[in-house]
């Protein structure tokens, strides 16, 4: 079973996420963090397989989260936001930086007419990275995929 942290600030983005995952027999949401901040500290006490990340949060913002939990408590992270393609470009670009491993579309509404197509992305992208181990972390070098 696969155990996953989901850190939004939507309600509604939420719910649709953890549905999609649940949808799943392989995944269990464990947890669901409304910002960055709570997300860093869930992981750290969830020690879940894979985290969503949204981008764009009051109070911590997912670039930042992802840069904590890498230094605190390498997870393998998926990038779930609804920024446009030009944001998409930059933002996705530098949390990948940051040690998130992928990027997928969040999901608008149930009846969305791509709702399907990315909710079969993010399945799979759960799953797969999912399966990523981390390094033990040297101290001041950040948390890499081991590439055994």
């Amino acid at each position: 079973m696969i155990r996953a942290l989901i850190v939004e600030d939507s309600a509604t983005a939420r719910k649709h996420i953890a549905a999609i995952l649940n949808s799943d027999p392989e995944i269990e949401v464990v947890g669901e963090a409304v910002d960055g901040a709570e997300g860093v500290e869930l992981a750290s006490r969830l020690k879940p397989d894979v985290i969503t990340m949204d981008i764009n949060m009051p109070r911590m913002n997912g670039q930042e989260a992802t840069r904590r939990i890498m230094e605190v408590s390498p997870t393998p992270i998926v990038v779930v936001s609804s920024v446009t393609r030009p944001e998409m470009v930059h933002k996705g670009l530098d949390i990948l930086l940051d040690g998130a491993l992928e990027i997928v579309q969040k999901p608008s509404t149930l009846a969305d007419q791509g709702y399907q197509t990315i909710r079969a992305e993010l399945v799979a992208k759960v799953k797969a990275v999912s399966q990523v181990q981390y390094s033990q972390r040297t101290h001041g070098q950040p948390a890499r995929p081991d590439n055994r």
